[in-house]
This record gives structure tokens, sequence and C-alpha cells, in this order.
């Protein structure tokens, strides 16, 4: 199946989708006073798709991410374009706090703390890549490829990744 990229963007920003995320953000981050779209494109290429405003005047800067079927995996996008070899969004560098991963159907959403999911990625990767399914996503030039990691496996990884062990004796 090829993928329009328009089409793929027209489903990820479905307004009837607004009252969903608010729903999940609100239940997430219960101090939460409002929540805005991002449609500034220089701020996408950056991860963020949502702001959400707390309480205490802290923003949380989201990247969202969903799927129309429910699956037993999550993908991680390591390439965005391979004809022009773009790194996909685990490879970069993303000005996020959250990825937000939602399977429609079940309406689940899987939180993902940014850092922790990047440290995770940079750990294992190349294990993941080895390991699981590759998925790609056709489109009319060019196509993108994820890793399908397993939910259990990622969640681990990314718990472990919370655990700083430094090595040494600090004195």
């Amino acid at each position: 199946m090829i993928h329009d990229f328009n089409e793929r963007l027209q489903f990820s920003l479905e307004a009837s989708c607004e009252p969903f995320w608010e729903a999940v953000y609100n239940k997430a981050f219960p101090t939460m006073t409002d929540l805005k779209t991002i449609d500034d494109l220089s701020k996408q290429r950056l991860g963020i798709d949502r702001v959400v405003f707390l309480n205490n005047g802290k923003e949380i800067y989201i990247d969202e991410k969903k799927r129309e079927k429910v699956w037993s995996d999550i993908l991680l996008e390591y390439t965005s374009v391979d004809t022009t070899n773009t790194p996909g969004w685990m490879e970069k560098d993303l000005a996020i706090d959250y990825i937000a991963y939602a399977f429609m159907p079940t309406q689940r959403v899987y939180l993902f703390p940014w850092d922790f999911l990047k440290r995770a990625w940079d750990y294992y990767k190349d294990k993941w890549i080895a390991d699981y399914k590759h998925i790609p996503g056709y489109n009319s030039n060019y196509t993108t490829w994820s890793v399908a990691v397993p939910i259990s496996v990622l969640q681990k990884a990314v718990t472990t990744a919370t655990v700083i062990q430094l090595e040494g004796d600090c004195q």
C-alpha cells in the first residue's frame, strides 16, 4: 500500500480527535489548564504536535503518534526518507517531553518520556533492528522504515533507562 504524506498528516491532525487527546491529557496531567495544537511547521519538525499547559506554569511538549489498528508493538521510525537517508524521528534530537503513542480502536495511549525513550533507543537499537520486524511505509517516491518493538520490551527498556549507574566511587 502506498502512503500519501498529506493523507497521513491529515489522519494525524483530524479535528475529531481533539476530544480524545484532551481526555488523555486531562487524565495524564491532572493539573492541566489548557492545551494547544501546534501547526507551526518549524516546531513540528522538532517533534512538537501539542503543548500541554499545567497549573504551575510548566509547558509540556508532546509528539503524537496514532495507529488505526491495535498491535502488540510500537513502531520506532529510524529512517524517514530512504532515498536521501533522512533520519527517522527516533534518530533526531526532538524538543519534546513525551511521545504519546495511541491505538485508536481501543483508545489506549502509551506516554513515553522522550529522554528515556531516546536513551533506551540509543542503547538497544542495534539489537532491536537485528531482532524485530522492519515495517516499510511506502510513499510515492520513497520508503519510511520503522522497527516493530514489542510493547513489553520497550516498556522494560524505558524503565531501565531511568536508572543511571556511574562507574567507580564518588567520595
